[in-house]
C-alpha cells in the first residue's frame, strides 16, 4: 500500500512538473489551447487551409449579404481534408473586421487561389494569402508611401558584403506619398536627372529639368525655359504670358494679300507714250499662287 501511494505521488509531482513547464512556455497561449475543441490542441491552434475563392459577398441584394457582407467563402481543396463532401469555408474575413471602407484591404478574384487561417479557439478565419486579386486598397489616416530605392547587388559570394541596409543606392529611385491634402511623386535617375509631380485640390504641376506644366482652375501653362504658351479663359499667349502682341487669322490675311496683289496688276503709270502698266507688272500675278503655301496645315486660330 505505502509503495502504491509512493507511485501515486510520483506521478502526481511529474504531472504537475510537466503542466508548469507547459504553462510556462506557452504564457498566456494556454487559455487558447485550451479553449480548442479535441484533436486541435497544443501549440498551436491554429490551421492553414489552401483553397479557393467560391464566393465575394459584395452585394448588397444578395441574401446572405446581412450576415457575411464583407467577406469571402472559400472551398477547400479536397487534397486538404479528409471528408468525401465539398467543404466550404463561409465568412472569411479580408481584414480585421467586414467594414472594408478603410484600412489596408485586398479582395481576391472568384475562383483564385487562397490560403487561410483558422483559429481553432475562436473559429475565426483570415486570408492570408492570395494568387490573384481585384481590388488592393491603401487607405490611411495620415501618409501612405510608395516607392522603389535601387541600390548595389549583393555579393554573396563575400563573406565581407554590407549587409542589404547598408547597400550603396545607385541614385535611380522613384516614389510617391499620398497625403489628406495631396500628391507628391518623384523620379531620380543616376544621370542626376530627375521629374516631379505635385497635386493638391487647386493645381496639378509637373517638372521635368528645364520643362514644366502647370494646371489650376483658371490657367494651364506649359514652359521649357524661358519659352511658355499660357491658356487662360480669356486669351491664349505664345512665348510668356505678358506678350501683347496679336496672332493674325492666316485665311483673312492670305484673303487680303490676294486683293492687295491684284490691285498692284492693276497699277498704271502715265508716260510720254500714254499711260503704260509698271514695268514690273508681270511679276505680281505668279504672288498669287504663291500666297496659299504661308498658311499651316496643323495649326489654327480665331
Amino acid at each position: 500500500m505505502e509503495t502504491e501511494n509512493k507511485t501515486l505521488n510520483s506521478s502526481g509531482s511529474q504531472h504537475l512538473i510537466r503542466e508548469a513547464i507547459r504553462r510556462i512556455a506557452l504564457g498566456r497561449s494556454i487559455d487558447r489551447v485550451d479553449m480548442s475543441p479535441g484533436g486541435t490542441g497544443g501549440v498551436g491552434t491554429a490551421r492553414l487551409i489552401h483553397g479557393y475563392v467560391a464566393k465575394i459577398h459584395d452585394d448588397p441584394a444578395d441574401a446572405e449579404f446581412a450576415r457575411y457582407g464583407g467577406t469571402i467563402d472559400v472551398g477547400e481543396y479536397p487534397d486538404e481534408t479528409a471528408s468525401t463532401e465539398p467543404i466550404i469555408h463561409k465568412g472569411v474575413l479580408l481584414a480585421g473586421t467586414q467594414d472594408n471602407s478603410g484600412g489596408f484591404l485586398i479582395v481576391p478574384t472568384l475562383l483564385s487561389d487562397v490560403t487561410i487561417v483558422s483559429d481553432a479557439a475562436t473559429r475565426a478565419m483570415y486570408v492570408v494569402n492570395f494568387s490573384h486579386a481585384d481590388l488592393i486598397q491603401l487607405s490611411a489616416h495620415t501618409t501612405v508611401t510608395v516607392g522603389v530605392r535601387e541600390t548595389e547587388q549583393l555579393d554573396t559570394s563575400s563573406d565581407s558584403t554590407p549587409d542589404y541596409d547598408e547597400l550603396e543606392p545607385t541614385g535611380n529611385e522613384a516614389s510617391t506619398h499620398y497625403t489628406a491634402e495631396g500628391i507628391a511623386s518623384t523620379v531620380k535617375s543616376d544621370a542626376g536627372k530627375e521629374t516631379a509631380l505635385t497635386q493638391d485640390a487647386e493645381t496639378i504641376a509637373l517638372k521635368a529639368d528645364r520643362g514644366e506644366f502647370n494646371l489650376s482652375a483658371d490657367k494651364a501653362e506649359t514652359k521649357v525655359g524661358e519659352q511658355a504658351v499660357t491658356v487662360t479663359g480669356e486669351k491664349i499667349t505664345l512665348g510668356a504670358e505678358d506678350a501683347t502682341e496679336p496672332m493674325v487669322l492666316g485665311r483673312q490675311l492670305a484673303q487680303l494679300m490676294m486683293e492687295f496683289i491684284t490691285e498692284c496688276t492693276k497699277i498704271m503709270t502715265p508716260t510720254l507714250m500714254g499711260t503704260m502698266p509698271a514695268v514690273n507688272a508681270p511679276n505680281f500675278a505668279p504672288l498669287i499662287s504663291k500666297i496659299q503655301n504661308f498658311l499651316s496645315q496643323t495649326s489654327f486660330t480665331k
